[in-house]
């Protein structure tokens, strides 16, 4: 496999080699990497021809599918930042995140998560600075913006063939390519900006650490919600570097991967703990032949020793777990597939991968020696250099040197091997999605019956952790569970919204008047 320096150049390269060789299999169509090639220039020209350049944003609210993929190429093509949304996000989060990226253009599917995506995003009209100037693309025919499809087709001439051309000359490595909202300390989603260096090196060196596994161009799945490092990055990125051929699911359904995994001979299988629990615990698992399945990738949380000793037993004999995270590299270490199992139980996360530096900190910002427990901070050439547009993160959320604080704990043994023990900040772990407890809260506080909420993670059989909310009223006003429950599902995506709602006269305050969550989170999780 050919190094480059950006991931478009991948794929051109792939079109080269072997035009005909099949890129994408979504739905009922199949792209090759030549057309695939060919598609998104042809894209990447008309996008240029409607005034977005290099440094642009174009934010996209599709789910994992061929037009994300070429819409991820064409901008990286343009030099342009790609902004991943989630499609269960509804109006006030869209509002929050349009309005930080100020994109040149919005692509979006006409429907979201149960609800019209199309008739939210109109909706805003009135709320989102320069509306009128965002280019509109829709997916789908409803008579609001311009078609996707249109796009795709090449114009009668093509002036804008030789800018492009100039364009991707220009390009960088610390060029920004990706923006992927993240868990923020002030409780205000992150922008974790990704330059074209993270993005197409931590793919090439994932799709590099495959091969010494599975030499040679394989099947892959993707499923993962573009709107995650892992979805973007590491499944559809690392599949393109590879020149794998890729099976494209707009949700990640169990039965469907099963089913494929099945039917194309999947020799390779990734995701989150929670995503294989779901798998294993449908009662017909044992009629699927998973017997082409050669490794198995899981991150993203803790993972349980019976959990590894079940997918062994019943999908897949070897298992590497990776450690990463969305600022600091979607995996910076990764263990091999007969490291002991009572390491596992431990936390160990296996050793750093080329070019990674992984150091603890004490709570000033030091240096702590193997075997001492503090901070895990990382530097690699997957790790990125700041926020867009938000100095405050940048300052809290890197050291002078460059290296990336994670908020986990953790510890590093003699021969530099990692453990991660828990962590530092207020993040609840929903499966694959990260939830910041004061975006929650702040929506609760929306209602206008709360005097104060805290929200907090509750450890959950399949997902990890879900989310609750304990909530004191207001003065004079009465609260149910249904309606705060309800009120959140409203606003926030259905993974933000609270399972349950405790209603309490009284919540416990830190030494400053603060809700005291942490003391509420173990006050519940006590009575559990």
């Amino acid at each position: 496999m050919k190094k480059n320096n950006f991931l478009w150049e991948y794929v051109q390269y792939w079109a080269e080699t072997e035009p005909e060789f099949p890129a994408l299999h979504y739905e009922n169509s199949t792209t090759s990497y030549g057309e695939l090639d060919r598609l998104t220039e042809i894209m990447a020209q008309n996008l240029y021809q409607a005034g977005i350049g290099k440094g642009d944003t174009i934010l996209t609210i599709l789910p994992c599918s061929s037009e994300y993929i070429m819409m991820l190429l064409a901008a990286d093509k343009l030099g342009a930042i790609i902004v991943p949304m989630d499609v269960k996000y509804r109006s006030d989060e869209l509002k929050r995140f349009i309005g930080h990226v100020n994109p040149a253009a919005v692509v979006a599917t006409p429907a979201g998560d149960g609800f019209d995506m199309a008739a939210e995003l109109k909706n805003l009209q009135g709320e989102i600075k320069n509306f009128d100037k965002i280019q509109w693309i829709l997916t789908g025919s409803v008579g609001f913006g311009m078609s996707f499809q249109s796009l795709t087709e090449a114009p009668a001439k093509q002036p804008g063939d030789e800018a492009l051309q100039q364009i991707k000359r220009s390009q960088t490595l610390e060029d920004g390519m990706l923006i992927v909202f993240t868990g923020g300390t002030t409780g205000v989603p992150k922008a974790a900006l990704l330059s074209k260096q993270n993005v197409a090196a931590m793919a090439a060196t994932e799709a590099e650490l495959i091969q010494k596994y599975l030499p040679g161009r394989i099947k892959t799945i993707a499923a993962l919600p573009p709107s995650h490092v892992g979805g973007t990055v590491e499944m559809i990125g690392m599949a393109l570097v590879g020149g794998y051929e890729i099976f494209v699911h707009d949700t990640w359904s169990p039965r469907q991967v099963l089913e494929t995994t099945e039917k194309e001979k999947i020799p390779l299988m990734g995701g989150v703990p929670t995503m294989y629990s779901i798998m294993l615990l449908l009662p017909d698992l044992e009629n699927y032949d998973l017997s082409s399945l050669a490794l198995a990738i899981l991150s993203g949380e803790k993972v349980d020793t019976q959990l590894i000793d079940q997918i062994r037993e019943k999908m897949c004999r070897d298992i590497i777990i990776g450690y990463g995270s969305t600022e600091a590299g979607a995996e910076v270490t990764f263990t091999e597939p007969d490291t002991e199992k009572g390491l596992l139980a431990e936390g160990y996360v296996g050793k750093p991968l080329a070019d990674v530096e992984i150091r603890i900190a004490d709570t000033e910002g030091n240096p702590l020696p193997a075997g001492e427990k503090g901070e895990v901070q990382v530097k690699s050439p997957y790790t990125i250099k700041s926020y867009y547009k938000m100095p405050e993160e940048d300052e809290a959320g890197f050291t002078e040197d460059g290296f990336c604080k994670t908020g986990d704990l953790g510890v590093l043994d003699e021969d530099g091997g990692l453990y991660i023990i828990g962590r530092l900040k207020h993040i609840i772990r929903v499966g694959s999605y990260t939830v910041t407890p004061s975006e929650v809260e702040e929506v609760i506080y929306q209602s206008g019956t709360v005097a104060m909420a805290a929200a907090i993670g509750v450890p959950d059989p399949v997902y990890g952790e879900v989310v609750w909310a304990v909530v004191s009223p207001l003065e004079g006003k009465q609260v149910t569970e249904e309606d705060i429950i309800q009120y959140c599902q409203n606003h926030l995506a259905r993974f933000k919204a609270p399972k349950r709602v405790l209603v309490k006269q009284d919540l416990p305050v830190t030494r400053i008047g603060k809700v005291d969550r942490a003391r509420v989170q173990k006050e519940v999780v006590e009575q559990l």
